[in-house]
């Protein structure tokens, strides 16, 4: 099926990315065509993966941080594999920091219990802490 999209499907696109939760009637009335052309046209979006999934995005609370860790290069196939399996979002990396973890907590005080947590794995020679200020 071809994935090229036209005027009217960005229209649509652009509805659902505002308001996911409109009905194919109310699109269909914004944009001025029948609710199967609405019907038609986003499960055509979706089969050809212009609209991957519908998702809920919640009030994000608390503190977000990364922390950059430098591993002893004689266990990193070991200790990435440990941080991978304790934290959800692990990064490799070539340069200063061989890692990048991405996490968040209630406050600045979960924070540095997390990255106490991480120094103690077997492993890490050093980590740096860089926080989301906005």
């Amino acid at each position: 099926m071809d994935p090229t999209i036209d005027d009217r499907d960005r229209k649509i696109l652009e509805i659902l990315q505002d308001n996911s939760r409109l009905s194919n009637t109310e699109i269909a009335k914004i944009i001025g065509v029948s609710e199967g052309t609405i019907r038609k046209r986003i499960k055509r979006l979706i089969d050809v993966g212009i609209i991957e999934k519908f998702t809920t995005v919640t009030k994000k609370e608390g503190q977000d941080a990364i922390i950059l860790v430098r591993v002893d290069t004689r266990e990193s196939g070991k200790t990435i594999r440990n941080l991978k399996e304790k934290f959800r979002e692990v990064y490799e990396f070539s340069g200063k920091a061989d890692l990048a973890i991405r996490i968040r907590c209630a406050s600045i005080d979960e924070i540095n219990i997390t990255v106490d947590e991480i120094r103690m794995f077997s492993g890490v020679r050093s980590t740096e802490t860089l926080i989301r200020l906005k």
